[in-house]
């Protein structure tokens, strides 16, 4: 009865056993398909791009002043009160237009008396004309007399003293010396109309009619804007790259963006306090956006290269030990060391390490190491 008991235990161990056998069979399958969804959920999500050739430049930024290309302060020639000032900041003028008047009142006084001047003056030359010439005839009908012993020597000489006194009188400059009185006169009175000299705007205005206008103060400033010039310093160790005539990009902020721009001045001789050299940008402006004073800053290109591979600057990591990218092979990326070149703010040169048409990490780079798994956002 014993034994019935033992054998019948054994009977019941042994399927315990064979399912406890089968349980870690099916455990260890179950950990193999949990451990192949953790391995796929380590590749590193990505952005990739292919490489191609572009063209790069390396740029470097000089400061500046916009400047009108022509700038005329407007100081009268005689002194007076303004009589008109027909324009005011900001009007816009031809070559000719009048900007001030000043009053002729008293000038037009002097020039009357100054024309009976003149009158007079040619008729006290017209009567020193007619006695030269009664005085030289009567000094010849002396001379003549003289020599038949008709007059005595002391007559002859007070003819001959007649005859040069008549003749300097005739000689004296009244009549001309009168005319350039009437000639001044009048060149003031043209004077006190101030005309525009260059066709612009009116970019200051000192004087209101009634007030006194001197002879060595500024009254107006005239500008021409319809082209501008940035005028800046340009350094030495960028002076052998900056050609007249040369195009450049200009950006003034408080205009709102970039211009197009030529070297138009370059000077061949550094400046004693800067120890740059002054350079002229020229630019068209024929919205007058570009206004004098604004801030500007030129863009001068330092080097260029055409054909070259280029990448986004931030898809290069570096290691400290050299720069590298990540580049695409299968389904895993290879960490490939690189040799650049020009770089600018958004794109680097690749002068060794990629080829045209390999495809390249430009997001997710910086989870990356070598031989990592990626999958391709």
């Amino acid at each position: 009865m014993v034994y019935n008991r033992v054998a019948g235990n054994r009977m019941v161990g042994l399927p315990v056993l064979l399912l406890a056998a089968l349980a870690l069979i099916l455990s260890a399958g179950c950990g193999s398909g949990d451990n192949s969804t953790a391995n796929e959920d380590k590749a590193v999500p990505v952005t990739v791009m292919e490489a191609k050739k572009d063209n790069i430049s390396a740029k470097t930024v000089i400061t500046g002043k916009v400047t009108p290309s022509s700038e005329v302060i407007i100081i009268p020639k005689i002194g007076g009160k303004a009589a008109r000032v027909p324009v005011d900041i900001g009007y816009k003028v031809k070559k000719g237009d009048l900007l001030l008047q000043i009053d002729t009142t008293d000038l037009e006084i002097q020039l009357s008396a100054a024309i009976n001047g003149l009158t007079n003056a040619k008729l006290t030359h017209d009567q020193a004309v007619l006695n030269y010439n009664n005085a030289k005839s009567n000094y010849e009908r002396m001379k003549s007399l003289f020599q038949e012993g008709a007059v005595s020597q002391q007559q002859l000489e007070q003819a001959e003293l007649q005859y040069n006194l008549a003749k300097d009188a005739m000689n004296q400059p009244v009549a001309e010396t009168a005319m350039n009185q009437v000639e001044s006169i009048r060149q003031q009175i043209a004077d006190a109309g101030i005309t525009s000299p260059i066709d612009g705007e009116i970019a200051t205005r000192q004087i209101d009619p009634g007030e006194m206008a001197g002879s060595s103060s500024p009254v107006m400033t005239v500008v021409n804007i319809d082209t501008v010039f940035v005028e800046a310093t340009v350094a030495e160790s960028d002076i052998a790259r900056v050609k007249e005539g040369q195009e450049v990009t200009v950006k003034v902020d408080a205009a709102g963006g970039s211009f197009s721009g030529k070297v138009k001045l370059l000077s061949p001789v550094a400046n004693a306090q800067t120890k740059g050299y002054p350079v002229k940008i020229e630019i068209d402006n024929p919205e007058h956006q570009l206004k004098p004073g604004m801030f500007a800053e030129i863009e001068l290109v330092t080097k260029k290269r055409e054909g070259v591979v280029a990448v986004p600057k931030e898809a290069i990591v570096d290691k400290g030990s050299g720069k590298v990218l990540y580049v695409l092979q299968g389904s895993v990326v290879e960490q490939r060391q690189v040799e650049t070149g020009i770089e600018t703010d958004e794109m680097t040169e690749v002068v060794k390490g990629l080829e045209v048409g390999e495809k390249f990490i430009i997001e997710g780079q910086h989870k990356l190491a070598d031989k990592t798994k990626v999958t391709i956002k």
